[in-house]
């Protein structure tokens, strides 16, 4: 199957499932050769793109420890781009990622171009949210918050033999400590492990076990957030 272009930003209208894996050991060509080879009949879809994210978190962490906590319902909020970690950054989009155990969807806003440097600040990243196109209510849910990490990985794209369930697996992945100023973006953590995500419409979820089963892996909560945050918070899990 001849790849095509991916449209730079897909929003999500609707709930849908992510099933997580975190294959240990294998690298990201022993981890395709397994997809490829499942019984899902996996092909790959687009070219493989770098995804960057900036998340934002209250000063107490209170999104991260929804999480580890189970909470029924959790949010997380980040700013997302594709291609370059740092420079002129273009059609970036804030997302309120909404979960409820393995549903959820998010609410997007597409923000304005902005320069991302090592003098890069807290005040920066808001004032990006107040002269985008964002709902007063919504900066209000946010005010508050701190820049808490920013990360960087390649995410490649499968789909399956219906065309209903996609496959994502992300290597390279980077976490960078955020401080509030001269972020030189050098010093970062290297995660050596990929993540295999598979996502789908909650219509489709009776059929799920099939597709997930044709994987030798086991299914987790993996979330780069927290994984992120571990490598420079002391954070109790």
């Amino acid at each position: 199957m001849e790849k095509t272009e991916l449209k730079e930003y897909q929003k999500l209208e609707n709930f849908r499932y992510e099933r997580k894996f975190r294959p240990e050991i294998l690298d990201f060509r022993q981890v395709e050769n397994i997809v490829l080879g499942s019984a899902a009949f996996f092909r790959r879809i687009y070219h493989p793109r770098y995804v960057n994210n900036i998340y934002l978190d209250t000063p107490e962490l209170d999104c991260l420890y929804d999480n580890l906590m189970g909470k029924s319902e959790r949010k997380k909020y980040r700013i997302r781009w594709y291609g370059d970690i740092k420079g002129h950054i273009s059609g970036a989009v804030f997302e309120i990622k909404i979960k409820t155990a393995y549903r959820g969807t998010k609410n997007s806003f597409f923000l304005n171009a902005f320069k991302l440097s090592e003098n890069f600040t807290n005040f920066d990243c808001f004032k990006i949210l107040k002269e985008s196109d964002i709902p007063i209510e919504v900066l209000d849910e946010v005010a508050g918050m701190k820049i808490k990490l920013l990360n960087t990985y390649r995410r490649s794209y499968y789909r399956d033999v219906t065309g209903i369930y996609r496959l994502t697996i992300d290597d390279d992945i980077k976490y960078y400590n955020f401080k509030d100023n001269f972020n030189h973006f050098t010093e970062y953590v290297r995660d050596r492990n990929t993540v295999v995500e598979i996502k789908y419409d909650e219509e489709h979820n009776e059929y799920a076990p099939n597709i997930i089963n044709s994987l030798p892996f086991r299914m987790t909560r993996n979330s780069k957030y927290i994984e992120g945050i571990s490598n420079f918070y002391d954070v109790s899990f």
